[in-house]
Order: structure tokens, then C-alpha cells, then sequence
């Protein structure tokens, strides 16, 4: 359901009817209807979108059949099938905030649901209060986790302030050799800096120097040019003092921001 939907539904509507579509019973509704029809999530989010303007009395109930046939392209068949589900099991419920769904239910060929009304109490209310200190938790979760600060700085200067920067692969190969070093090492980014320093210099390098160890050197023979751009532009920002962008989402340089 869109948030604009939801949000109007939590200021306009009665708390029962904001607790009631949170019941099991709603939800368990909706999961009858995305798995007998085989909908995929866009025509679920839809029906659900019907649902909410239902309760905002945006559609009236005897609407619900002709709006669903003219959102989802149902057939009449379907579109009766689905519409008593949501008034039986979504809507009949909370039947006090809807006069009529009992006609409206019979004359679809529906049967009354027996189950008795659901009032406001003490417990709904509390279950409502619930609902939303969870769903506010989960917004700032969500938001916590979407957030990504873009952080330019020179390969020198994240390294530092960001050691895991070290530890980003560059390229696909399993190891590197380098001249002071045993064993082969990972393709890690400080394992990159260490070996182009040792073959050519603690100094400043010109773009030749670069262009040669990032073509011809044994390490990056098998490199494809991503992963050569990559270490250029590493041992660019080395030499030229360019800045990369490191992603505090990711926890790593984000390539793909830098054509």
C-alpha cells in the first residue's frame, strides 16, 4: 500500500479500523489472494491500494468489484472472487465503520461471515500502539540502512581513516606476487600500492609509469580493463592526489561513480 495511502488511513480513520487491518486475519486475506491468483508484488500493491481507499471511503464498496476489473484487467469471475475476500475477511471485520457490506456481500452471491465485529478495547488499542512503535522502528531501520554518505578523499587519506579500504579487491585473480613477500597475497588494494612502489619507486610517478605497470606488469596480465581502470585510478589518486569516492554504506570505494 502506498505511504500516502497508509498515512491518511492513520490520521482520518478510527483506531479500530487501523488495528483491525493489522489483524492476522487481513494479512492472511491478502496472502490468499496473491497466492490463488498467482500475482506478483505490483498487482498485490494495487489491491492493497483499493483497500486503503475503501477505508478512506475515497471508493465506495459497491465500487469495489468495477474498481478492481479496471485496475488488474480481471475478468468478472475473479474480479467477484477476489472483491468478496476483502470485504468477508479484510472489511466485514471492522463491519461498523462500513453500513451495508452485508448487502453488499449477499449480493455478489457471498455468504455473511458469522465471526461478530471487532469493538474497540483496551487490548486493540494497546496492540495499536505496538504496531506503530514497530513500525516506527522499522522506518528508522530501514532509513539507517539506506543512508550512504559519499566520503572524497585521497587512496592515502581513506586508507587512514578508513583501514578497510585497504582490504578492497582489485581484479579477479587469486594472488599477487610481491618482491618482499614469501607468499602471494590477495589482490587488496594495499598489496597494489606496496607492489608498484617497490617496482617503481617511492616517488611521483608520470602517467606513462602508471600506464606501463597497469598493462604490463606479471600481476595485472590477466586484468580485464574494468578492473585496470580501477587500478589506475588507485594509483592515480597515489601519484596525483586525486580523490575516490568511499561509500560509508558499501564500506568500500564506490568505481562506479567515477567515469
Amino acid at each position: 500500500m502506498q505511504i500516502e495511502i497508509l498515512d491518511k488511513i492513520r490520521k482520518k480513520a478510527p483506531d479500530f479500523v487501523w488495528v483491525g487491518l493489522n489483524e492476522d486475519d487481513a494479512t492472511d486475506a491478502i496472502i490468499k489472494i496473491r497466492e490463488t491468483y498467482k500475482f506478483d508484488q505490483d498487482y498485490v500493491d494495487r489491491i492493497t491500494d483499493i483497500i486503503g481507499l475503501l477505508v478512506l471511503k475515497e471508493i465506495k464498496l459497491e465500487q469495489t468489484k468495477g474498481g478492481l476489473q479496471g485496475e488488474l484487467k480481471l475478468d468478472d469471475k475473479t474480479a467477484t472472487e477476489i472483491t468478496l475476500i476483502i470485504l468477508r475477511e479484510i472489511l466485514y471485520p471492522i463491519e461498523n465503520y462500513f453500513p451495508g457490506i452485508e448487502d453488499e456481500i449477499i449480493k455478489l452471491g457471498g455468504e455473511v461471515p458469522k465471526k461478530k465485529s471487532k469493538a474497540v478495547n483496551n487490548q486493540m488499542l494497546n496492540r495499536k500502539e505496538r504496531i506503530e512503535a514497530m513500525e516506527e522502528r522499522e522506518e528508522r531501520e530501514e532509513r539507517a540502512r539506506m543512508a550512504d554518505t559519499i566520503i572524497s578523499d585521497t587512496i592515502e587519506n581513506l586508507i587512514k581513516q578508513y583501514p578497510k579500504v585497504g582490504e578492497q579487491s582489485i581484479g579477479s585473480q587469486k594472488a599477487i606476487k610481491i618482491k618482499e613477500m614469501s607468499l602471494p597475497m590477495k589482490p587488496l588494494i594495499k598489496y597494489w600500492l606496496k607492489d608498484y612502489q617497490e617496482k617503481t619507486g617511492y616517488v611521483w610517478h608520470s602517467n606513462i609509469d602508471r600506464t606501463h605497470y597497469v598493462y604490463q606488469d606479471k600481476n595485472t596480465k590477466n586484468m580485464n580493463e574494468e578492473e585496470r581502470r580501477q587500478l589506475n585510478l588507485i594509483l592515480k589518486s597515489l601519484d596525483e592526489k586525486i580523490t575516490l569516492p568511499y561509500s560509508t554504506k558499501m564500506k568500500k570505494i564506490d568505481f562506479s561513480k567515477m567515469k
